[in-house]
């Protein structure tokens, strides 16, 4: 069957939901990533921050389910799955398994928070593009979550470049 002008420039369904799903699955393994690195911080003054990031991102992430729910594109089983194994891997803490705020390991963890955190502000940038040619797609809804995005790689990044240096003389991040 050939392209009809009507919808040939038409967003496709199933690229839209593939694209979708794999961010879910990113989303629900960032979730807990945030969660495990947000040990390190209690009881440090940047403590704060990463439970409101927690906060924020557990929010963002429940805000895609309901976009892709709202998009009638369920995740499916074997992707359900997937997003299961990569929840259950980030509990597991690889990044930084002594959850301490000195050495690489929560280096590693911020910078990988960081990327995420990044991967996520590109979806919905790239989400607000497409609603302009797909009315489901609320574009206001995308730009706000957009500047949330950006906004926490800010966080992240600040508090990454306020204790990097302590962190490579293999200090611990202390409290007030």
């Amino acid at each position: 069957m050939s392209d009809t002008p009507e919808t040939e420039n038409r967003i496709s369904d199933d690229v839209l939901a593939g694209y979708l799903h794999n961010h879910v699955v990113a989303a629900n393994s960032g979730e807990h990533l945030i969660e495990e690195a947000a040990k390190a911080w209690t009881g440090t003054p940047y403590g704060p921050t990463m439970t409101r990031l927690t906060d924020e991102i557990k929010e963002d992430s429940e805000e895609l389910q309901r976009i892709v729910e709202t998009l009638g594109m369920k995740v499916p089983v074997h992707k359900q799955a997937i997003s299961w194994v990569g929840e259950q891997a980030s509990k597991l803490a690889p990044l930084n398994p002594s959850h301490g705020s000195a050495g690489h390991h929560p280096q590693l963890e911020l910078e990988s928070l960081i990327s995420a955190v990044t991967g996520k502000s590109l979806l919905w940038e790239t989400l607000q593009l497409l609603a302009e040619e797909d009315g489901r797609i609320d574009a206001a809804q995308m730009e706000r979550l957009h500047v949330r995005a950006v906004e926490q790689i800010g966080a992240l990044t600040g508090i990454m470049r306020a204790t990097a240096k302590a962190r490579f003389r293999n200090e611990a991040i202390k409290g007030p």
